[in-house]
């Protein structure tokens, strides 16, 4: 005789890492423009957040950066009687934007991640930043589900052994889930752009004593195939 039950488990963890990311535009009527306007903008950004962090210029990364020219098509007015019914336009240029998307990847400290958003709110044109809330080692909170989830399964083939009178031997099989959908996602995302103003330290406890990140839950689920004897 063989036994099929399924098993699973469901935690909470808190989040241990942070991804930051933000995303700089700048619109120029010629390419060069764009570039230098562009370039400036991550440049003083940088610059503000390690020259007042202990963050360094080499922890920023680079995620996506464009420069594409934008066009607009024109109504041309019609100037004679035979241009009436036809549908006059002009393509014309409207320049060049600049778009760079940075991150930068840390262990999850609150008074690091609240100074990084306080000086980001200092900033004349502050971009808007993102936050990931992630687990740093994803596969060993997995690995921990799987435990639970097989000892979960173990417990319900020997309660169905026991109530058909039977001796549960031999695990002789074990289907493991993918991610699910909270699983997958391992991260919570949460937008904000920051303009306080006032004292520098009483930014930082403000949004140390508001900002808080939720757990993540992960689930998982197993199949067992249990052997029985008399």
């Amino acid at each position: 005789m063989q036994i099929f039950v399924s098993g699973s488990a469901r935690k909470e963890f808190a989040p241990d890492q942070v991804v930051a990311s933000a995303t700089f535009s700048y619109h120029a009527g010629t390419y060069q423009e764009a570039l230098d306007g562009g370039v400036r903008k991550v440049k003083d950004f940088i610059n503000a957040i390690i020259d007042n962090t202990d963050f360094e210029a080499n922890d920023f990364k680079t995620r996506t950066y464009s420069i594409r020219e934008h066009f607009i098509t024109n109504r041309i007015e019609a100037k004679s009687v035979d241009d009436l019914d036809k549908k006059l336009e002009k393509r014309v240029s409207d320049g060049f934007y600049f778009s760079q998307n940075i991150s930068i990847v840390f262990d999850y400290d609150r008074e690091r991640l609240a100074k990084l958003m306080a000086m980001s709110s200092r900033m004349p044109s502050a971009p808007m930043l993102y936050f990931h809330f992630e687990l740093k080692d994803a596969e060993a909170k997995r690995r921990e589900l799987i435990s639970i989830a097989y000892a979960d399964a173990l417990s319900k083939a020997e309660a169905l052994a026991t109530a058909a009178n039977k001796n549960l031997r031999d695990c002789v099989r074990v289907d493991i889930d993918g991610d699910t959908p909270s699983d997958a996602g391992l991260m919570m995302r949460s937008a904000a752009k920051f303009r306080q103003d006032g004292d520098f330290k009483e930014t930082l406890q403000n949004i140390d004593e508001t900002f808080k990140p939720e757990n993540i839950e992960l689930t998982k689920s197993i199949g067992c195939v249990w052997e029985t004897s008399n």
